[in-house]
């Protein structure tokens, strides 16, 4: 059967952060040997000396990670600059990791390389952690084309700096890098699920996008984008519209939706800058919300991934959540992790729960479908066996 054993430190030093944290697992593990590993840790930390420590009591331990805006753990709740680290144990578990340096110069050859570290038949679910620094609407789409939508999922979240935008690291078995893209694939007797929320609701009517490349948006029902902004909103911003977040409806205004965080606008043209793919012609609506809605769309990440999952007690809860949503939630931040936890002990599980604040995050809307890339969301994700 699945365990999942979590760490979780807040001490600043990072030799010290590490050293408790192992001391943590071992106490959990009672001789036994993990599997597979998730560490996510802050920016403030000697990552290097972090790996390094984890592989001399593990040696040959797949794991991924990244720093991050945020950490999140069942036993210390929401902790601004922490290490956690998430030991998956158990037999008939299969993990293998594998990374490929400089996304930025050419997304399907950091797939292609990626991948090619990955020697598994069969994998059940991809996570990934990887880097800000290219169009992450095409690597989630790669993945998934030399996967196999229907028989892999791919989840996970892109690494975070506090806001820096220039410092995020991600971490692959013993190497820490950046501008990277790891991935770590589980096979074997693995059951996932995952749920998706936000919180963030379209409002009025739905407008198509008549002119757009990649990130940048530049009219909308054939007017410069910035100004259906103004016709909601009045005075906007241009250089922070994070929280105006814009909801994409790839199949229609009836079907599920992902956001988009808006970035900044070109004042010369009143474009609009995404934080992800907006496709020419795709139907979008403005968006609201209050700190109370986004802590329901937690709760809805939670409820639906309890709904699909397949089995009867999942070990672990991994949890991927927008850093704009921890910057809109301020002091109610640590209401997130209770009401993730709480939504899953009302089927009576208690799984051990670990995850981080990023900049995006990955998920299909469900099973079968291409994962997507999301923007101000929470993705919730449960494993076990």
């Amino acid at each position: 059967m699945m365990r999942a054993i979590v760490g979780h430190s807040q001490d600043i030093d990072s030799t010290d952060a590490i050293r408790e944290v192992i001391a943590q697992c071992v106490a959990q593990l009672g001789g036994e040997t993990p599997r597979a590993g998730f560490l996510f840790m802050s920016v403030e930390y000697e990552h290097q000396e972090v790996l390094d420590t984890i592989a001399a009591k593990w040696p040959g331990l797949p794991l991924i990670g990244g720093s991050t805006d945020g950490e999140i753990s069942s036993s210390n709740g929401f902790v601004d600059d922490s290490i956690v680290l998430t030991l998956i144990c158990g037999e008939g578990i299969e993990a293998v990791a594998g990374v490929a340096p400089n996304l930025s110069q050419g997304v399907e050859a950091a797939v292609d390389a990626a991948l090619a570290g990955c020697d598994m038949a069969q994998p059940v679910v991809c996570f990934t952690v990887f880097a800000p620094t290219s169009n992450s609407s095409d690597v989630v789409r790669m993945l998934g084309n030399k996967l196999g939508t229907s028989r892999c999922p791919v989840l996970g979240g892109l690494t975070g700096d506090h806001r820096e935008f220039c410092n995020t690291r991600e971490f692959c078995n013993t190497q820490v890098l950046a501008d990277s893209l790891p991935v770590l694939l589980l096979g074997g007797s693995v059951q996932v699920s995952w749920g998706i929320g936000s919180g963030w609701l379209p409002i009025a009517d739905a407008h198509r996008v008549t002119k757009s490349e990649g990130h940048l948006v530049s009219t909308i029902d054939g007017k410069p984008a910035l100004e259906l902004y103004r016709h909601y909103w009045g005075k906007v911003p241009e250089d922070s519209l994070g929280e105006y977040p814009l909801a994409v409806f790839p199949d229609g205004p009836s079907g599920p939706y992902y956001l988009r965080a808006a970035m900044e606008a070109d004042p010369a043209t009143d474009s609009i800058r995404f934080a992800g793919d907006v496709p020419e012609g795709a139907l979008v609506r403005l968006t609201e919300v209050l700190p109370e809605g986004l802590l329901a769309g937690s709760q809805e990440a939670a409820k639906n991934a309890a709904k699909r999952y397949p089995g009867r007690d999942p070990s672990v809860a991994l949890v991927f959540s927008c850093a704009a949503r921890k910057w809109v939630l301020g002091s109610q931040v640590q209401h997130e992790v209770r009401l993730l936890s709480e939504a899953l002990e009302e089927r009576e599980w208690k799984p051990a729960l670990a995850g981080f604040y990023c900049f995006g995050e990955i998920a299909p809307f469900d099973p079968g479908e291409p994962s997507q890339f999301h923007n101000e969301t929470c993705v919730t994700v449960l494993l076990g066996q």
